[in-house]
């Protein structure tokens, strides 16, 4: 009978504080984690996974109840070991990754269920009707996985498993993961990061208590699936939730897993409890609704928004107001914290009809803490955040502009012939204007990020410059790549002049 024990087996990809790669087990990954960088994984997917199942454990050991608990963890430095040490020891058939009964985040063998490629549980792989983003296996040939890594797309695909498709005992819903983003706070080691994700956890917080709240390994009666939906029993529960019912097949010894059994198992129950790591709209007709991935955007340029107080049409991640009470701690002195840290935005995009994921989104930005309290800043990096985007829409509209001049420079003239819209879009979207402009500013925008707080009125006047610099240089570039003639010369002094107007009129010189 195959065995894999998620406790002691090698298989949480690390990086220790040197740099050094190392694949660790739930054991030492905790009891160690001062001495490690980061848990980190090519899928930003799996990254997430696995910091919530660390953050499921650790709730489940130490709490914390509220923010005086939270100190006493963070002073220690280190988890404390023969706790956690207890806890492994008592629920060690629980964190079998190929136990005969209950099998680690699984279900037994499904007599009804059809074996499909192990990649399917892999979000970037080509299999189902994923665009091949990452990988190149496909589902009549599957690569064998090995067990760490098997459970790895386990953990991630019972978070991000999107839904739409036909199953049993009903079709496909969407995991707690699979649509808006994911925020986590960033230390300077693993237990750091661990302990600033860690927001107090009791009976009424972040998720009230329906009954006892257990992770799913200790739960002896498991929740079955129903069409109306299930509410989570808690944190704990909601954090191990099982949206599908999976079994993962072992061959060979040692064992390696290349077919699996994948069906429907729990689907949240409306209205969905929010996560702790995610920002929502309020809308009138569907509630709270997570902030997503958006194609062409990158996720920096909403950074803004996320820090922005929670109020009656939004709702920032409760783990950044978490942050905030450790600041207004650390301002009294009685927290010995950094004034900055770093966070992470996680997640992915999907077509609008079809639950086919196009691209994901992995950004890593500088956090200081004092934009978490302070309105007036906040109002600051949103003007500047506005400004870019004004700056960037004058340079698209221009460029839009000089592909309608292109195609018709005599379309001036109201009885001249117009260009159709679909055509001016297609030379528009080919002369790249975007892909010239918000890449430039990342970098910038984390310095400004960090500078604002101290720099005020002189970093957002240097902001403004920058942004017009690379706006004329974007526009410059798109200009002279252009094969040069009689036509092209005319059609883009108009939309050099046109250019140059609006620009002026954005940044209101």
């Amino acid at each position: 009978m195959p065995r894999f024990n998620l406790i002691n087996e090698p298989w949480i990809p690390c990086l220790m504080l040197d740099g050094t790669p190392s694949d660790l087990g739930l054991h030492a990954v905790l009891r160690d984690a001062h001495e490690i960088r980061e848990v980190f994984d090519p899928s930003p997917l799996v990254t997430v996974a696995v910091h919530r199942l660390l953050l499921t454990i650790l709730h489940r050991n130490f709490g914390p109840q509220d923010l005086t608990d939270w100190q006493s963890l963070w002073r220690a430095g280190a988890w404390p070991a023969s706790q956690l040490e207890a806890y492994y020891d008592q629920h060690q058939e629980g964190f079998d990754l190929f136990h005969p009964c209950r099998p680690f985040y699984q279900v037994p063998v499904m007599e009804d269920a059809k074996t499909h490629p192990v990649q399917c549980l892999a979000a970037e792989s080509a299999s189902r009707n994923n665009a091949t983003l990452f990988d190149h296996s496909n589902n009549a040939n599957p690569a064998p996985f090995l067990p760490g890594r098997a459970a790895l797309y386990l953990l991630a695909c019972q978070g991000y498993h999107t839904g739409g498709g036909k199953s049993s005992p009903f079709n496909l819903h969407d995991g707690p993961l699979s649509r808006g983003f994911t925020v986590l706070a960033q230390g300077n080691n693993l237990f750091e990061t661990l302990a600033l994700n860690l927001i107090a956890y009791n009976r009424f917080s972040p998720i009230p208590w329906q009954g006892e709240d257990l992770p799913v390994w200790e739960q002896e009666s498991p929740d079955t699936p129903n069409q109306a939906g299930t509410h989570p029993r808690g944190y704990l529960d909601y954090l191990t939730w099982q949206s599908r019912r999976i079994h993962l097949v072992p061959e060979g010894n040692p064992s390696v897993v290349r077919f699996c059994q994948l069906q429907q198992n729990l689907k949240l129950a409306n209205p969905f409890p929010p996560d702790p790591f995610k920002a929502y709209n309020r809308d009138e007709k569907y509630g709270e609704v997570p902030l997503k991935v958006r194609s062409g955007r990158a996720l920096w340029r909403d950074a803004h928004t996320l820090f922005q107080l929670t109020g009656a049409q939004y709702r920032r991640p409760e783990v950044l107001n978490w942050l905030a009470q450790i600041e207004l701690a650390r301002r009294r002195a009685v927290i010995d914290v950094q004034a900055y840290y770093r966070f992470t935005i996680s997640g992915f995009a999907t077509t609008d009809k079809a639950a086919k994921i196009v691209l994901w989104r992995y950004e890593c930005l500088p956090l200081p803490l004092v934009y978490l309290n302070e309105p007036m800043l906040l109002k600051a990096l949103s003007e500047a955040v506005i400004v870019a985007e004004d700056v960037g829409a004058v340079l698209q509209k221009a460029v839009y502009y000089l592909a309608h001049l292109l195609l018709a420079p005599e379309s001036d003239n109201p009885e001249a012939r117009q260009p159709a819209t679909g055509d001016i879009r297609q030379v528009a979207d080919h002369l790249a204007a975007e892909h010239l402009f918000w890449p430039c500013l990342e970098t910038p925008f984390h310095e400004l990020l960090m500078n604002l707080p101290e720099g005020g009125e002189t970093v957002e006047s240097e902001w403004r410059g920058f942004l017009k610099q690379v706006a004329h240089s974007a526009f410059n570039q798109i200009i002279n790549g252009i094969e040069p003639s009689a036509r092209v010369l005319k059609a883009t002094a108009a939309a050099e002049r046109y250019f140059r107007r609006a620009l002026g009129a954005a940044m209101k010189e």
